[in-house]
């Protein structure tokens, strides 16, 4: 295992940053959520350069994803073991297990939905955006994570941000990241090969730690949008995730007013496929692997006869 020295201070756990304003509170708000990578060299960036090594040619992140959830909810924790789903994405850039942990979460009424962004680019300095995305105001905090790749097991992380604050909605936060060891690879370099760290170890900072110096690795940036009225909350409460996906999509609506029908088209307008959910669930979940890669139209219908549509991406 190597040596981790642990900096409580960096630990993006956000008591230290700054909410500019507020707003009047309502059951759900829309935020775009950004993570803006800073990840470079001390040579190729004195000033902002987070690595003490060159980067590797293939540099780059897994993508951002997370959930909104409650209090009795932890998708990760500093100074904890990390579940299987965070080992996944901090080892492989997988999203698989996180996204069925989320899932346990939404089904036990923990969670609201799981967040999945991809990166602007194939890059260590890049952007992922979630937009426009629905916080309901019983599933108010936020945890994300995403790779840094390669490596052993290192990681971005935040968790449980709280968009509330008393009876009102966050309106802006900037957090500054640093880079995080999920605990269960001993790796020390960006290439190294798996080392499977037995047992494993908690989460813990890698500030200071080689390859990384004492600087962010980036900033993540939360901005509120609007408010979103009471009588509207059946309407929005609609997520659909994976997406981009590999064509097994979940869709989760609100308790109140369940989804009743899907349809599922491509771009010329030919409906490929449809599901009706007699069962009245919140949950569903579309099998559409045979469906080619490209772009589709999902429609979805609700029970209180309301509908609306969503893009998704197959790969």
């Amino acid at each position: 295992m190597k040596k981790i020295t642990l900096i409580l201070q960096c630990l993006p756990l956000i008591l230290a940053c700054t909410v500019v304003t507020k707003t009047n509170a309502q059951s759900r708000a829309s935020y775009t959520i950004s993570f803006t990578s800073h990840w470079d060299s001390e040579t190729n960036d004195p000033i902002n350069g987070n690595s003490i090594v060159d980067l590797p040619g293939n540099a780059h992140w897994s993508d951002l994803v997370g959930a909104t959830h409650n209090n009795a909810a932890r998708l990760l924790e500093m100074g904890s073991l990390a579940t299987e789903g965070i080992k996944d994405v901090a080892e492989l850039g997988n999203n698989t297990a996180i996204m069925n942990e989320v899932q346990a979460l939404i089904n036990s009424n923990h969670a609201d939905q799981f967040l999945q962004a991809a990166f602007d680019d194939f890059a260590p300095r890049t952007t992922a955006t979630l937009s426009n995305i629905e916080v309901s105001e019983d599933f108010p905090l936020l945890s994300l994570a995403a790779m840094i790749a390669p490596s052993p097991d290192w990681m971005i992380a935040v968790n449980s941000i709280n968009l509330r604050d008393g009876n009102t909605w966050v309106q802006s936060l900037s957090i500054p990241l640093f880079p995080y060891d999920a605990g269960t690879d001993s790796g020390v370099n960006y290439n190294s090969g798996n080392q499977t760290t037995m047992p494993a170890q908690p989460i813990t900072s890698l500030v200071n730690v080689s390859p990384f110096n004492d600087k962010p690795i980036g900033v993540l940036t939360i901005t509120f949008n609007q408010t979103l009225s009471i009588q509207d909350n059946d309407l929005v409460q609609v997520s659909l995730y994976p997406n981009p996906s590999n064509g097994m999509l979940h869709i989760t609506t609100s308790a109140s007013n369940p989804l009743t029908e899907v349809q599922v088209y491509d771009v010329l307008g030919k409906q490929i496929e449809r599901f009706v959910n007699n069962d009245a669930t919140r949950q569903l979940q579309l099998d559409l692997t045979q469906a080619k890669a490209g772009i589709y139209i999902v429609k979805i219908k609700l029970l209180n006869a309301t509908s609306m549509t969503k893009k998704i991406v197959i790969n």
